[in-house]
């Protein structure tokens, strides 16, 4: 499938050919193909960062409707999963610490800047990782897949959430409590170790979509 995005309102959608009229702000606009062609970002399962952030620079906006980029890519150049290395007596342990939460398309499960008292398990649906800017517009910073984790600053002082995490669709996350989760780390040393390794990962990863991002605004127009 193509990735395309939207150059009115900054939607994304997965399709073989783009729709005559944006599903988000009804507009018969034209769709800009962000597909990753080169080996950088992965291949062409994923999104380009920098055509993402080209085509956020060159947003038009129409009235009435806010400018919110909607869907972002996944993780740059492979899946990262937090739980990856751990065995399943292991991850069954980690999930045993939590209860199942569920949200609606849309909810916010948090906000950038508050306090990080939790860490999630995502096992059904798809959420999106934002970053808050000015204006009420959101930077899309990349998607979580089920099997995948978001909510790592619950593990890492000062333990405040560096980003906002919407539903995307319907989903079920395993919560797992910030003090249940590093008193089980600290009790199984090795344990702790594999998961701030993938932390580390998860966190390299949003970053380097970040800067690529950034680099395509800065460049688009030149």
């Amino acid at each position: 499938m193509t990735h395309w995005m939207c150059t009115t309102c900054g939607y994304y959608l997965q399709a073989s050919t783009p729709p005559d009229r944006c599903p988000s702000c009804s507009q018969a606009c034209v769709f800009n193909d962000i597909t990753c062609y080169r080996p950088e970002c992965g291949g062409e399962q994923n999104i380009d960062p920098l055509l993402v952030g080209g085509t956020l620079k060159s947003l038009k906006g129409t009235p009435g409707v806010a400018i919110k980029p909607t869907a972002p890519p996944t993780e740059s150049l492979r899946q990262v999963e937090i739980l990856g290395g751990l065995n399943e007596q292991e991850r069954q342990k980690l999930k045993s610490l939590g209860h199942i939460e569920h949200y609606e398309p849309k909810m916010v499960i948090f906000s950038e800047g508050s306090e990080a008292g939790k860490f999630y398990l995502l096992e059904e649906g798809q959420a999106s990782v934002e970053s808050q800017l000015s204006k009420g517009m959101s930077f899309p910073i990349s998607a979580v897949s089920p099997g995948q984790a978001f909510g790592w600053s619950a593990l890492v002082a000062p333990h405040q959430y560096t980003a906002t995490v919407v539903a995307l669709t319907r989903i079920r996350v395993i919560a797992i409590g910030k003090e249940a989760m590093l008193e089980m780390m600290q009790a199984n040393p090795a344990l702790g170790l594999a998961i701030m390794k993938k932390v580390a990962s998860i966190v390299a990863s949003r970053l380097r979509n970040l800067e690529l991002e950034l680099v395509g605004i800065l460049q688009r127009g030149r």
